[in-house]
């Protein structure tokens, strides 16, 4: 049974205690919110999990049923939430990921400085190639599904099991829907875009047993810094959605696993031909005799796509082909391309779709799919620290019913990964009405606009522009021969989502409103040894709008970029500050 609150100890038996009551100094939240803490905490006691006691603040557990490894994880994760006043549901969309994921101690938000709820109407957000938080349709969605079909269900883990096997099968098929996939067409729903590099490792496996595997990785530094070392077997978190802080290096069953990383740029920051580096790549591991893995990325953190998208020949007798296209930033046409060659797709709604980070899906080819289905399970790599640490048949298709048996386990429910899934599909769904040509158009648009404000401030620089991209340098204090570094860009990136207008007194008016702004935009990547970029990302709410009223959203992009010139221009003031 999964209740949100932390507890140390391996079984949660009746002496069991949650202190909710700490000193004011040390406890973040307000009155209210401990209040609102007090009343998720009491709820959860409806479900035999803990009760009030009537002497304290404290809360005891009332169940001597020990909670398996994934439930006491996602207890923590609702644990640490819980104590910034999140509500129940939006407690449970932290749960069933990785760190990336988890609320921090110290801010009340996850890595990105993202909270589990819509962002005030005074912010303005454009961070879609790296979090999102939901959007306010989105949450709606997400929490209408936890309300109507899971709310209640945390206690009994066999109801539990069943809801989310039919809500997962239900979002396969509205994915493949809104997707227009071929019959025959399956998808593995998966945690995040990282953890997807776990699949087709596995399914090499399965369709080669005897052979030794070797991933080809490209746009390092540009793809999510989990791809390259979960390609190779690798944990790339200290948590994993079923296993929480599991202190392993390698999935089991998956040590062995060769990789070969190819950079995304030169030490200048011109892009390396990943294609050319890939071909050769591959050549050299079949003369080996090896499989090879070979990705292609179709959008890495600066939108930079590499020219060739590989195959699976002979139907993946070769080798597999893998394009990572998890920014979501691709038309429907050149998704059937990538398909017809058989290439496994790696795919996300957390990125441009703005669901909430992260969830993940493999695409399978028919051919693909349909040699899965009656070939051997590949049973070492599905063990509980191997892929069952991620996955379960709930998120399976038809097409591995050999592999459901090593993965079913009813104790292992990935709620937040649900609740997560509906909120991107809901996205997707709503934008489904503005045809890929249209969209493709307003993306262009919005784009040139963007990249010709950014151009017009002086202390901005237009790095590259790639679809709903747009990439900036940013001249510290105004002196375009000094860039800002990769840890001066992740100041500047904290202070965007910051008012910090008192720590620059001597900014102009015009700038001090700027500063007061808080904006959400692309984490920092750094593309040179001399300098680093921020992105401003246009994703499905900010694209839908544009399309509603052009020049409404750019008013709001016009901000973010007047921000970003001020902070630059103000560096230092600002460092000196330690705000």
């Amino acid at each position: 049974m999964i209740s949100p609150w932390k507890s140390t100890a391996r079984c949660l038996c009746a002496n069991s205690i949650f202190n909710a009551s700490r000193s004011s100094a040390a406890n973040p939240l307000s009155s209210a919110s401990q209040q609102q803490a007090k009343a998720l905490f009491s709820r959860i006691s409806s479900f035999g999990i803990m009760s009030r006691r009537s002497d304290s603040n404290s809360y005891v557990s009332n169940s001597t049923r020990c909670l398996s490894t994934s439930e006491k994880y996602a207890e923590e994760a609702c644990s640490m939430a819980s104590k910034f006043g999140f509500s129940e549901f939006e407690c449970w969309l932290t749960t069933g990921g990785d760190d990336r994921s988890l609320i921090l101690e110290g801010t009340g938000a996850n890595k990105y400085h993202i909270k589990p709820l819509p962002i005030l109407k005074s912010q303005i957000f454009r961070g879609s190639c790296t979090g999102n938080p939901p959007t306010e349709t989105g949450y709606e969605a997400a929490k209408s599904l936890f309300d109507e079909k899971i709310d209640g269900l945390q206690g009994d883990p066999i109801k539990l099991d069943a809801a989310l096997r039919e809500i997962f099968q239900d979002q396969r098929e509205r994915l493949a829907a809104y997707l227009q996939l071929p019959l025959g067409t399956e998808i593995i729903l998966c945690p995040s875009g990282s953890d997807a590099e776990y699949i087709p490792i596995a399914i090499a496996k399965a369709l080669h047993p005897n052979k030794n595997i070797v991933s080809g990785i490209t746009q390092l530094n540009e793809i999510g810094a989990g791809s390259a070392p979960a390609s190779t077997g690798k944990y790339f978190s200290k948590y994993a959605p079923f296993l929480g802080d599991h202190g392993l290096d390698y999935l089991q069953g998956f040590h062995g696993i060769e990789g070969v990383l190819i950079d995304a740029r030169r030490k200048d920051g011109s892009a390396i031909d990943a294609s050319e580096e890939m071909h050769k790549f591959t050549q050299e591991q079949l003369a080996l005799n090896n499989y090879p893995i070979v990705h292609g990325v179709f959008g890495g953190k600066t939108g930079m796509r590499d020219q060739v998208m590989p195959p699976s020949p002979g139907q993946g007798d070769e080798f597999m082909g893998v394009v990572d296209a998890c920014q979501g930033r691709f038309t429907l046409e050149e998704l059937r391309q990538w398909l017809d060659q058989d290439s496994l797709v790696l795919f996300t709604t957390s990125k441009f779709y703005q669901a909430p980070p992260f969830c993940g899906a493999v695409i399978l080819p028919v051919s693909i799919a349909s040699k899965l289905s009656s070939c051997a399970p590949p049973k070492d790599m599905l063990a509980k620290n191997g892929l069952l640490g991620f996955v379960t048949d709930k998120e399976l298709p038809l097409c591995l019913d050999s592999w459901k048996e090593d993965l079913r386990d009813g104790e292992r429910n990935n709620i937040g990964l649900a609740l997560r899934w509906e909120a991107g599909l809901h996205a997707m769904e709503k934008i489904s009405g503005i045809a890929d040509e249209e969209r493709t158009s307003l993306t262009d648009e919005w784009g040139d606009a963007v990249k010709m404000m950014v151009d017009d401030h002086p202390c901005l620089d237009t790095f590259c522009v790639e679809r709903s991209i747009v990439s900036i340098r940013m001249a510290k204090g105004g002196n375009r021969n000094e860039w800002l570094s990769m840890s001066e860009a992740r100041d500047l990136f904290r202070w965007m989502s910051l008012d910090v207008s008192d720590a620059v007194p001597e900014a102009s008016e015009d700038e001090k409103e700027a500063l007061r702004v808080s904006g959400f935009i692309g984490q920092p990547v750094s593309v040179s040894e001399d300098y680093a970029i921020v992105r401003i990302a246009l994703g499905v709410d900010s694209l839908f709008a544009f399309s509603e009223n052009k020049d409404l959203t750019l008013r709001e992009d016009e901000l973010i970029v007047k921000k970003l010139g001020a902070i630059s221009k103000h560096f230092n003031a600002l460092k000196e500050s330690g705000i």
